[in-house]
Order: structure tokens, then sequence, then C-alpha cells
């Protein structure tokens, strides 16, 4: 079921009430303007919002107001449709929910590529067909590098100076190289 905020559900309460007092004792005009008001209110939180309503655009999804201009009477058509689907709403039958978050897929692919080793990366450079055997012996190179640069029982500062010359080649070989390049330094940095 979806959760409606309370506030949201008493300010439909009080829509279906002006609905109800519009209708009823209003002008033609009056009519128009509450549709305005009640269909920018509502149309991105109830689903089939446009459903059964007068002077549709052909794709509808919006109303044609010059259309209920000429034809007031389809604005008080209109009007006694979003009550009903007000009622709807404020019994959760009918309210849009909010799309899960998808920062977990980000997270799980974040995940998976910090996790290469430089055995890993060395065989995924040697599997990598777009590039030339030359492109592949320097880039094997560079992880060999990063890989004696680990190892060295030197201070955090030292090693960053070694390595950042090797990020700055990486991020010029595409996306692909820099992931990988990038990955393992995060490695080194958490080990260091």
């Amino acid at each position: 079921m979806n959760c409606v905020p309370n506030e949201h559900i008493e300010l439909a309460k009080a829509d279906i009430e002006q609905i109800d007092r519009i209708v009823e004792n209003g002008s033609a005009q009056e009519w128009i303007s509450l549709h305005r008001t009640i269909d920018g209110r509502y149309q991105a939180c109830i689903q089939n919002w446009f459903s059964g309503f007068e002077c549709l655009h052909p794709h509808r999804d919006s109303v044609i107001y010059w259309r209920l201009e000429e034809r007031p009477e389809k604005a008080k058509h209109n009007l006694m449709i979003m009550k009903a689907k007000l009622e709807s709403y404020c019994l959760q039958a009918n309210a849009i929910s909010e799309p899960e978050p998808t920062s977990t897929e980000i997270n799980v692919t974040t995940n998976v590529n910090v996790s290469i080793t430089f055995d890993k990366a060395r065989q995924k450079v040697e599997d990598m067909t777009a590039l030339s055997q030359e492109q592949t012996d320097e880039v094997i190179e560079k992880i060999n590098e990063l890989e004696k640069i680990s190892k060295e029982n030197t201070t955090r500062k030292k090693k960053w100076e070694k390595v950042k010359p090797i990020i700055s080649f990486a991020l010029d070989k595409g996306a692909d190289i820099a992931i990988m390049i990038l990955s393992l330094v995060l490695q080194m940095r958490l080990g260091m």
C-alpha cells in the first residue's frame, strides 16, 4: 500500500469540498480556474490521472484548456471525475508510489571493480582485443609499476608521487583502462 502523507490527504479533502462548492454554485470561469489548479496539483500524484477526462490532447497526457473554455460544461464533467479520483487518493488507493533508489546497483558495480587484483588486471589487458600489442605491453608495464610501488616500504606521500603519473596515463587510455588502474590504486591506498 502506498503511504500518502497526512498533509496531502488533508489538502485533497479540502479540494474535494472546493470542487463540490464550485460545481454547485460557481460560474463557468470558476470551473475552468479550479480545473487548472486541481489538474496541476495532482497529475503527478495520482495514477491514470487523465483517464475519463474530456478535452484531452491526442496523446492523452494533458488537457487542452482552450477547448474547455469553448465548452465549459466539459470542465464541470472533469471536476466531478477529479473529485472521485481525489476520494480514492484519500484512501491511498490510486497514489503513484515513488521509485526505488538505484544506488544499490552502483554500489555493487563499484565493489566488483575495486576488488580487482594485479594478476587479474594483467589478464584483462591481455584479453582486450581493442588494444594493439604495443598498447597492451605499455598498460601491463604500468600495472607492474603499480604492484612494485604497492610493495615498497615507504611513506604514503612518496607512493602517491609515483602513482600520479600512472593515473594520468590511465585517464588518457579510455574508460576500461582508467577504471581498472584506478581500482588498483584504490586498493593500494587502502593498504598503505
